[in-house]
């Protein structure tokens, strides 16, 4: 199961967002989250990070990117999390939860 999120990224250091990017949320943990969209990305980049969810839950991370890959016309990438507050890491993990729930059945 994936979902669709919203996300506003602006590189580390910058102070202007990149155009918001539709991504599929593959998988998301406490320390990062896989995701897939059609924009280009630079692994080993910091993006300071304004995630919108399906819920309109909106997230404010920092995300370093560590895993990319090229699939067809899509990008898929890995980040990791970077200084997640403890109020923002128990909302991953429902979200986490609901992902897996998802996968059950």
């Amino acid at each position: 199961m994936s979902l669709d999120a919203t996300i506003f990224l602006k590189p580390l250091g910058s102070t202007t967002y990149m155009a918001p990017m539709q991504v599929k949320i593959d998988d998301v943990s406490k320390n990062g989250i896989g995701f897939s969209c059609k924009e280009p990305l630079q692994t080993g980049t910091t993006y300071e990070a304004s995630l919108k969810l399906w819920t309109n839950d909106t997230l404010e991370v920092f995300l370093q990117i560590v895993r990319s890959t090229r699939e067809g016309s899509r990008y898929s990438y890995g980040a990791i999390f970077i200084g997640m507050s403890d109020v923002d890491a128990g909302r991953i993990a429902i979200y986490q939860s609901f992902l897996e729930a998802g996968e059950d059945g």
